[in-house]
């Protein structure tokens, strides 16, 4: 059995996978902004398994000195790490752009700026798979704004739109899984995309008023919906198959390589962001 961390497990799809995972014998770290947000989710795994091998960790995805803090407390204790899961991410709704306590654009921060952070620092501890959440979003011609990533302006200062700002960072995530492939090539480190498909009840959790019964009651019933329980079945073989690992830098779906977009396969474009990524969190590249 795997030990596996996976970020965003205090509520949500990541709170359902990291239950799947440990019911099956896995050893869970998850990690939660909120320290009791996380210590409910390993007590009501626990109520079902009472065996279950899981623990919280306190992790705020936006803050620097917390991704500093806790990388530092995995390596000082020589965790071993199976599987590295960034299931956490943030779809902002506000038209304002918001900043995290460092000062970077938020959407980009948290979804692709973290996991590249946790997975350069806990290299020396990973043996087997690191696992990045991305989005179809990422495609051109896909609904609403369209993606538009900038090098000349990364953060989105001009002319920020929260759907752009989401999509850049699913493309970003795309770019930094592309650079970890390369760079692990020679060992037995993989590292794969996923997109879990369009949850309403999931994206509900980000929204309200009209858009939140919207997303609730009518578009969690269409043919192209998807739900909870099956994008955490997807989150789980994402997790635990051998398959998986055989097919390194693939973007998956419903157990089944996706086709990304020909932008994030440019290897010169994800090598921008890693080096840029790198150097925006301090990090030695």
């Amino acid at each position: 059995m795997s030990v596996i961390l996976l970020t965003g497990g205090g509520r949500g799809l990541g709170r359902f996978t990291a239950q799947k995972l440990a019911e099956a014998g896995h050893e869970v770290l998850l990690t939660a902004r909120d320290a009791a947000a996380g210590e409910r989710a390993v007590d009501e795994i626990r109520a079902g398994s009472p065996r279950a091998r899981v623990r919280a960790l306190t992790l705020d995805l936006g803050s620097l000195a917390s991704l500093r803090a806790l990388t530092d407390s995995l390596l000082a204790a020589g965790q071993s790490l199976d599987v590295l899961f960034h299931v956490a991410g943030v779809m902002q709704q506000s038209p304002v752009r918001r900043v995290t306590v460092d000062g970077l654009e938020e959407t980009l921060a948290v979804n692709a700026l973290a996991p590249l952070y946790l997975t350069h620092r806990l290299e020396p501890l990973l043996s087997g798979r690191a696992v990045f959440v991305s989005s179809r979003l990422h495609l051109p011609g896909s609904r609403g704004v369209p993606v538009h990533f900038d090098f000349d302006d990364p953060q989105l200062e001009h002319g920020y739109h929260p759907q752009r700002a989401y999509k850049n960072s699913k493309l970003a995530v795309l770019w930094v899984a592309s650079a970890f492939t390369r760079r692990w090539a020679a060992s037995a480190r993989t590292a794969h995309a996923v997109c879990p498909g369009f949850v309403p009840e999931t994206v509900a959790a980000s929204t309200q008023g009209f858009q939140r019964f919207l997303m609730t009651h009518v578009l969690a019933h269409m043919p192209f919906a998807r739900s909870p329980a099956e994008a955490v079945d997807s989150f789980v073989f994402m997790a635990t198959d051998a398959g998986v690992a055989r097919q390194p830098g693939l973007f998956w779906g419903e157990k089944q390589p996706l086709a990304s977009s020909p932008e994030s396969r440019d290897e010169a474009k994800s090598e921008r962001f890693f080096a840029w990524g790198l150097r925006t969190l301090g990090l030695p590249g």
